[in-house]
């Protein structure tokens, strides 16, 4: 099966265009990876960049005629909010992809919309109110603590300790800093204490939620955080500082098993495809509260979804090529592989 793997044009180093190399550069890494995996399990596969000229991307997926995208895109020039047009654009032209379709990328992408559907359908969601640019505060009356997010961001883009506010003033200088700096529309949401949890689902038809990782957070005394920053997520001596470390969830069965299937329900009613992690917190009476929904999570060996899938008995090869065989199979392609 021929493969065209599509990343987003920023990541491209011009004397490595086929991510051939070994490179250390951190440009490109975690695709990267996923090229060369795909690679050893025998796939004919191709890098190719997406924009800025995206009457020249379409012509160059149209010349190469892939039986099957990897979509590795998460934003068009810069912006995140288009992954789903990127998505849209593959549709149009009739090529199958892997990972989720526009549907599922416009949903999980606008936060309050997300949270609006899920709790229609009693996902336990936390209380939250949207905001728009050019209001200053929610509608409702606030009950602290509250979190303060950008809408439209992942990666815990715009959010750091201030993102947790006690008092009205607080609120309102979040909310300034996130229409000016990010302009776009505001998430307030109820702060909810517990355990942070990811789940890693994979499948279409029938799914699989692999087993959970936690964010442990250690010293959260003081200034300690106990969110996941931008700075958490990014900097490891930040985490040695606080004691704070991704790791297995070590979880009683039944609670397992009950998260399993919250998850997967939460892959269903967002029109999830193929693979995504849903981040999930905990709280001490056992609560499952959803979070986030990520449909196009980070696939380095060493972040969460390979290392749920390793400790579910899947190696980091064998993960990419079942995430390019779901696809196919979506699509009627025969997917076969080096085992």
């Amino acid at each position: 099966m021929k493969i065209v793997a599509l990343v987003d044009h920023d990541v491209i180093i011009e004397s490595d265009l086929q991510f051939e190399s070994h490179s250390k550069d951190d440009r490109g890494m975690m695709e990267r990876h996923v090229i060369q995996a795909l690679r050893r399990k025998g796939y004919e596969t191709y890098a190719l960049p997406f924009g800025p000229d995206v009457r020249k991307t379409m012509d160059a997926l149209v010349e190469q005629a892939p039986q099957l995208v990897f979509n590795l895109t998460e934003h068009f020039e810069g912006d995140r909010r288009k992954d789903s047009h990127v998505a849209a654009l593959l549709e149009l032209l009739h090529l199958p992809f892997t990972g989720t379709g526009p549907t599922g990328l416009m949903l999980c992408r606008d936060k309050a919309t997300c949270k609006r559907v899920l709790g229609y359908h009693h996902i336990r969601v936390p209380q939250f109110w949207s905001v728009a640019v050019d209001k200053n505060r929610p509608a409702g009356r606030v009950r602290y603590p509250a979190i303060v997010k950008p809408v439209y961001e992942d990666g815990s883009d715009g959010i750091s300790l201030a993102s947790i506010v006690r008092t009205d003033d607080e609120l309102k200088d979040r909310f300034r800093m996130i229409h000016e700096r990010m302009k776009q529309p505001v998430i307030c949401e109820e702060y909810v204490e517990g355990r942070e949890l990811y789940v890693g689902v994979l499948g279409n038809d029938r799914l699989t939620a692999l087993p959970p990782r936690e964010l442990k957070f250690g010293n959260t005394e003081g200034a300690g955080p106990h969110i996941a920053t931008s700075k958490v997520k990014s900097d490891k001596s930040y985490r040695k500082k606080w004691q704070i470390e991704y790791t297995d969830a070590e979880l009683p069965p039944p609670l397992a098993d009950r998260i399993g299937r919250i998850s997967k329900r939460i892959y269903s009613l967002l029109s999830l495809r193929d693979y995504a992690r849903i981040d999930l917190r905990v709280t001490a009476e056992n609560e499952v509260v959803f979070l986030e929904a990520n449909p196009n999570p980070d696939l380095s060996p060493d972040d969460d979804l390979a290392l749920s899938a390793l400790r579910g008995g899947l190696e980091y090869d064998a993960l990419i090529g079942k995430i390019a065989q779901l696809a196919a199979r979506r699509a009627g392609i025969s997917a076969e592989t080096k085992d």
